[in-house]
């Protein structure tokens, strides 16, 4: 039975992917290493980063759902659009910073959400 493979290219520095690409393979090719780190991504500074789970629906059309977690850092300066965690009586919960004299006293800056879309 004859082999009906065939290669696609010959020679150095060729490679085909297949599926996605794997972006730490590109960068070691070039002297440095890239390591797909979610620390990296989602923790600018550490000391100062703290992860919650969103509690309800109110935030739905914002892209963060009931259990979802957020990513918040209380060392970032904060704008007028972001979403901020503040201080309310004695909970703390989750609005615009331009909302403020309704919110709160402000705690920190939502940076990132973390959505399971699949459970286990």
């Amino acid at each position: 039975m004859q082999d009906d493979l065939h290669p696609v290219a010959e020679g150095d520095g060729v490679s085909v992917h297949s599926g996605f690409p794997n972006p730490a393979l590109e960068q070691r090719q070039r002297g440095t290493r890239l390591a797909l780190d979610l620390n990296q991504l989602l923790v600018k500074r550490p000391s100062s980063t703290y992860l919650f789970r969103m509690n309800g629906h109110t935030w739905a059309d914002q892209g963060m759902y009931d259990g979802d977690i957020i990513v918040v850092d209380r060392a970032q300066s904060v704008r007028p659009s972001d979403l901020i965690v503040a201080w309310r009586d004695t909970s703390l919960i989750v609005g615009r910073y331009h909302q403020l004299a309704t919110l709160g006293e402000p705690w920190g800056v939502v940076t990132a959400v973390i959505h399971q879309y699949r459970s286990s």
